[in-house]
């Protein structure tokens, strides 16, 4: 079999034509596009990724604010109910000091009142019994209790604090009238037995004797300004103040108590 290289060789420039034709109208551009495209996927892409990560970015500033905003809340929730369970714990306090003191202040109170009733019935009892004894020795007086009385008197003369006895015989030497009082005229023998008591005491060898009414059944010695005596109405005068002060001492014990 003979070849024609001519048309050999003209096929080879066809060929070699076509594949410089076909190179740079179809596969040239066709590269140059899918070299573009595929820049422009991976340009995409990379957006894509980069928008994925900013969005992945943002859900986690945002899922971070979300979960400080809930911590927030259940501190702020939590303060608010620690200050409003430290507000009900003082108020109940409060409130139970309060009832307590009232009530303290209520007991003192009634005790108070109570000591001050108890004070004033005790009082007007000591009070109406000097008063009842103080009737009831009137009533009983008579000049044989009297003549009793003036009898203890001299007797008690005798013992007078030696003080009081300095002063009494002192004014009678400086000339001070001495004169015997009593509630009633006393008998000759009782007047004997006083005045021998008051001569013993100041000197005064003749003291006077005047009945003196006002007198609650007893006996006066006066020299000058000064005096000395024993009447029940003194006496009871001073029971009655021994009960006014032995009332105050109980009510006094009683508030310390």
């Amino acid at each position: 079999m003979q070849i024609d290289w001519i048309t050999v060789a003209a096929q080879i420039v066809n060929f070699l034509v076509l594949v410089w034709l076909l190179n740079r109208v179809l596969y040239r551009p066709l590269s140059r596009a899918l070299d573009e495209r595929a820049e422009a996927v991976r340009h995409e892409l990379t957006e894509a990724e980069a928008a994925q990560a900013s969005a992945a970015e943002a859900e986690a500033r945002h899922l971070a604010a979300l979960r400080a905003f809930e911590e927030d809340r259940a501190a702020r929730l939590s303060a608010v109910e620690a200050e409003a369970e430290a507000l009900r714990d003082r108020l109940t306090r409060q409130a139970h000091d309060e009832i307590a003191a009232r009530r303290s202040a209520w007991s003192q109170q009634l005790a108070d009142e109570k000591s001050a009733f108890l004070d004033r019935l005790r009082r007007r009892a000591g009070a109406a019994f000097v008063t009842l004894a103080r009737n009831a020795l009137a009533e009983m007086s008579d000049r044989d209790l009297l003549e009793q009385i003036a009898r203890v008197f001299a007797r008690r003369l005798a013992t007078l604090d030696p003080d009081e006895r300095a002063r009494l015989a002192d004014a009678a030497r400086a000339g001070e009238p001495v004169e015997v009082l009593s509630s009633e005229e006393l008998s000759n023998p009782t007047r004997a037995i006083v005045a021998e008591a008051v001569e013993r005491l100041t000197g005064a060898a003749d003291p006077g004797f005047r009945a003196d009414p006002a007198l609650e059944s007893g006996v006066l010695l006066v020299v000058g300004s000064r005096h000395v005596g024993w009447t029940l109405g003194e006496h009871l005068d001073a029971f009655e103040g021994d009960i006014g002060g032995l009332l105050s001492e109980q009510a006094r014990r009683e508030g310390a108590a």
